[in-house]
């Protein structure tokens, strides 16, 4: 099989530098999308956060080919300019940091929401086994 060529049949990129700078500006871009999630997150503004996410769908599927892109022919992007590798990974770096952080967020938050519904459930529980019901409500409910 032909080295040039990746396992998609698809040839690298003839300008790594250039397909580096646009991973980059990727990476940049999510970064900046995580930081607005973590602002919706902080402020509890689950709407704004939903639209983001939606708007981010569209840049995490050009990353994503970004990507695979780069893994496909690493040895070839091993040859780029040194600042640029350097800089893709100090925002790789940054983005996997704030992408944890709001995970943690989405999880305590999603826990929050969990233990809220589960004392209802049991507020719920508690009314209902204190409710008493008339003679006549009760025999017109077996009737039915």
């Amino acid at each position: 099989m032909n080295n040039a060529l990746n396992k998609n049949n698809k040839p690298p990129p003839k300008d790594v530098n250039i397909a580096l700078r646009e991973l980059i500006s990727l990476s940049k871009k999510l970064v900046e999308f995580t930081d607005r999630e973590t602002q919706a997150l902080v402020v509890n503004d689950h709407l704004s956060f939903a639209f983001i996410g939606q708007d981010k769908e569209i840049l995490v599927e050009r990353y994503v080919q970004a990507s695979e892109e780069f893994r496909t022919h690493l040895e070839e992007f091993r040859g780029a300019d040194k600042s640029l590798l350097t800089q893709l990974n100090k925002y790789q770096s940054e983005l996997k940091e704030k992408t944890q952080s709001n995970n943690i967020i989405i999880g305590k938050l999603k826990d929050r929401a969990a233990a809220n519904t589960k004392s209802t459930l049991f507020t719920v529980q508690e009314l209902g086994q204190r409710v008493s019901f008339s003679n006549e409500n009760t025999q017109a409910e077996e009737r039915v």
